[in-house]
């Protein structure tokens, strides 16, 4: 079983056997030094292209891609996730394959993105795109060369990071794409993306858990140490509400509250945030304490783990009003995210979440479904994640569906 640590440890192996600094690859095979520190510590796997990069540089006869493909795969992990009928890694290549099949394509037969809505027929957008590619990464990138697709998302950059289909600025659509280049690619620099992300926030995205969180998360893999993964942490954090007590987050923290009850989706995405803050190894006793107060909230009530949604006006350049967007949530995948590190979580609990899963799932597509029969892209990427997750965190819990376990 090769796991993401083994994979650093080869690679700073054949780095110090080339008496080179991190500094010297980096700046060699076109990356950034913040990008080989996470790959050498085992905080994150190298993508395929960057994997062949490396090996051509130290002469290492595809070694490192040999590698972290099967640290990649799901079953390296999943401990009892395979069963008889079926595993982890079956699902994700439906996936990858599904995914690959609805990739657009320009006329000369160049990939550009994917739709939002893959039920439906439509222009790729900004961010269905970064999903996308993002879900790739996930899954595994063989199903695709993502180097186009990543070309061309990258153009799409403004002065306020990346928009989607609105004008103004969209924290929300810079986290996603910043994240799902940095992922993949080497077009974005740590520095650069951590610029984008600062310039896409105004002051209403403070009191919105939602924005917070992405952004962070986002942060916290370019810069740990940054200013801005700081403010965020901290906004974070005072975007918490009192419900009889106990700091939880709701669906905004403002004095006309549209939900004003504590948000199971919202509550998660913040751990998941603040948890890449506590692995990254800077997060504060407020971080650990806010974390353990949320962990257990989820865990000892009843929570419904289906998808929500929420209404969220987004500023507009001045003299236009203001946008509203929908934003839906897969609260299950999240949930699952959230706990996926959390010690003793009952295996009750991280069945439930894992059922609402899976109730979502479309096995004929290799995909999930809203409730409405769409399918979009963000809940294929939230799902595929989630279950990485648990499989990497958790030695045998139920990981399929009924049908495919049977």
């Amino acid at each position: 079983m090769i796991t993401t640590e083994d994979v650093g440890a080869e690679l700073r192996r054949l780095r110090k056997a080339a008496g080179q600094t991190q500094a010297d690859v980096a700046r060699k095979v076109g990356v950034s030094r913040a990008n080989l520190t996470q790959w050498e510590t085992g905080r994150y796997l190298p993508s395929t292209e960057n994997a062949r990069l490396l090996d051509d540089h130290f002469r290492a006869a595809n070694a490192l891609v040999e590698m972290a493909e099967a640290a990649r795969s799901p079953a390296a992990g999943a401990g009892g996730a395979r069963t008889t009928g079926g595993s982890l890694l079956e699902v994700f290549r439906r996936v990858g394959t599904s995914l690959a099949e609805e990739l657009i394509r320009d006329g000369n037969g160049r990939p550009v993105g994917w739709r939002h809505n893959l039920q439906k027929r439509g222009a790729h957008t900004t961010l269905a795109t970064a999903y996308g590619i993002s879900a790739m990464v996930v899954v595994g990138e063989p199903y695709i060369d993502l180097h186009a697709v990543v070309e061309d998302l990258y153009a799409k950059r403004s002065d306020f990071g990346w928009r989607g289909r609105s004008e103004g600025r969209r924290p929300e659509v810079t986290a996603a794409v910043v994240g799902a280049l940095f992922q993949a690619s080497t077009v974005l620099t740590a520095g650069e993306g951590l610029d984008y992300l600062e310039r896409s926030l105004d002051d209403r995205s403070r009191t919105r858990p939602f924005l917070l969180a992405a952004a962070l998360r986002t942060a916290v893999r370019l810069g740990p140490d940054a200013p801005l993964t700081r403010r965020l942490t901290d906004d974070l954090l005072a975007a918490r509400l009192d419900f009889d007590g106990v700091p939880l987050w709701g669906e905004k923290k403002e004095e006309i509250l549209f939900s004003p009850e504590p948000s199971t989706a919202h509550t998660a995405r913040a751990l998941v945030a603040l948890r890449e803050l506590l692995r990254a190894g800077r997060g504060s006793d407020e971080v650990r304490e806010a974390v353990d107060v949320g962990t257990r909230w989820l865990i000892e009530r009843v929570h419904p783990d289906d998808g929500v949604s929420e209404d969220l006006a987004l500023a507009q350049p001045e003299g236009q009003p203001d946008v509203r967007v929908t934003i839906k949530h897969f609260t299950s995948a999240w949930v699952l995210q959230a706990l996926a590190e959390a010690p003793q979580v009952p295996v009750a609990r991280l069945s439930r979440a894992l059922n609402s899963l899976w109730e979502r799932y479309e096995p004929s597509r290799g995909l999930w479904a809203w409730g409405s029969g769409d399918l979009p892209i963000w809940m294929t990427l939230d799902a595929v994640t989630a279950l990485r997750a648990v499989a990497l965190a958790f030695p045998a819990p139920q990981f399929l569906p009924p049908s495919a376990a049977e």
